[in-house]
């Protein structure tokens, strides 16, 4: 009898023993796993890009300036694209600054038309134009940057077959020059009557091998 029960305390300490060894590695990992939750574990070499945000890298690697003329020199902390190699769908870019004929403000600027239209594409002006990037769409360096080769046209709601038309049943009264804004010769030309004639003839040649344009330098709608 006495060793049954010397046994049976022997097994109930060695049960106790496994339970309190139980208890304790369970506590050791809750505890190990609320200070992994509020703790920041270092980054390993290489990949600290990828666990702090792009916006709060240091700035140290990376020198741009506002000038859009002057180089920029990027060197990415992450894959993040610069913002001037965004694809067209993702940057919004602004009509080219008209400059009024004013070639002073042309240098000063750097980019922006000076003339508007031409027929050719030796005699079409082309400038650069500023962009933007869109917003929520993350990239590296200014977000606002040159970009493109875009031709000095501007298109103002004129139409070469219905100035033609104009210009061959009414141009003896000037309405094709008033409707390309010539104003002043319109005048005259309604006076005289297209000219007895022969201002409408002349007036017609000059439109049709591209003499005679609109006046705001704008060129033909292609549709109409």
């Amino acid at each position: 009898m006495a060793m049954i029960s010397v046994s049976y305390i022997l097994m109930c300490g060695q049960f106790l023993l496994l339970l309190t060894v139980i208890l304790l590695q369970c506590l050791e990992g809750i505890h190990s796993q609320n200070s992994s939750t509020t703790e920041t574990p270092a980054a390993p070499p290489g990949q600290g890009a990828t666990l702090v945000p792009f916006s709060e890298q240091p700035p140290e690697n990376v020198t741009y300036h506002v000038n859009y003329t002057e180089q920029y020199e990027y060197r990415p902390p992450s894959p993040v694209v610069l913002c001037s190699y965004l694809p067209e769908e993702f940057v919004h870019c602004q009509d080219p600054v008209d400059h009024v004929g004013n070639n002073s403000a042309f240098l000063e600027m750097g980019h922006g038309c000076v003339g508007w239209g031409g027929q050719t594409q030796k005699e079409v002006n082309h400038t650069s134009v500023i962009c933007t990037a869109l917003d929520n769409i993350e990239c590296a360096g200014p977000r606002e940057f040159l970009r493109g080769n875009v031709p000095c046209i501007k298109y103002t709601g004129h139409y070469f077959i219905t100035t033609l038309l104009y210009s061959f049943f009414l141009g003896c009264f000037g309405v094709d020059r008033f409707c390309l804004g010539h104003t002043g010769t319109a005048v005259g030309k309604l006076l005289t009557l297209g000219g007895l004639g022969i201002w409408w003839f002349v007036d017609l040649i000059l439109l049709i091998t591209g003499g005679l344009m609109p006046s705001d330098y704008s060129n033909w709608c292609t549709y109409y």
